[in-house]
């Protein structure tokens, strides 16, 4: 007597699959961030990590335009090891399944292919486009944190004419908005009506008031 099962043959074991290199991972993800996971079989991380970076690198060079403050710059740098972190995980998870489902060889090398010559692309509109606005953006902004401390310099200079304690020399800079971007400032004509203000900030620009 045989039972239905006894007709049925085994499937064959799937051919085992060559275990993409990690340290090649690694190394394209280096060159080329997010290409690394395209290597293991992960295209849409691939396409979701050149976004993330993309935006971290644009953000971060915004906020540093507009305040001047250099720790913004570090946001794509904590994408970056962070997209590191996140392939090493993937690659454990892709390893346990054996790397399947994968993508054909040729497909892999067109996409990674395809990411250098993003790459350039956004190079030369970052170089022709976008840093000129950015670093307009950063001057018309440092101009006017300029002008604000030059102004709040100003009206302590008024508001101790007014009290009878001005005179010729430096500037009264205690309460002075902005007085971190001073590098000195002076009065003259202290006795007159309409006493001049000159300042000089850090970067070596030079305002006189009124």
């Amino acid at each position: 007597m045989t039972w239905p099962e006894d007709t049925i043959r085994p499937t064959a074991a799937p051919t085992p699959r060559k275990a993409p290199n990690l340290a090649v991972g690694y190394l394209l993800n280096v060159l080329l961030p997010g290409a690394g996971f395209t290597y293991i079989g992960l295209v849409g991380w691939h396409v979701g990590w050149i976004g993330i970076l993309l935006m971290l690198n644009l953000t971060g060079a915004f906020l540093v335009g507009l305040t001047t403050a250099p720790v913004f710059g570090v946001l794509p740098l904590v994408g970056f090891v962070i997209m590191l972190v996140h392939f090493g995980q993937a690659y454990a998870r892709r390893a346990a399944q054996h790397f399947r489902p994968d993508l054909e060889a040729g497909v892999k090398i067109g996409l990674i292919a395809g990411h250098a010559v993003l790459n350039v692309v956004l190079v030369g509109l970052l170089a022709a486009v976008v840093l000129p606005g950015l670093l307009g953006a950063r001057e018309r902004a440092s101009a006017a944190g300029e002008r604000a401390a030059a102004m709040s310099a100003y009206t302590m200079v008024i508001a101790a004419q007014s009290g009878g304690t001005l005179r010729d020399g430096p500037c009264p800079l205690e309460n002075v908005v902005g007085g971190d971007r001073i590098a000195s400032c002076t009065v003259s004509g202290a006795a007159t009506s309409d006493p001049q203000v000159t300042v000089t900030f850090t970067n070596g620009k030079t305002v006189q008031l009124p």
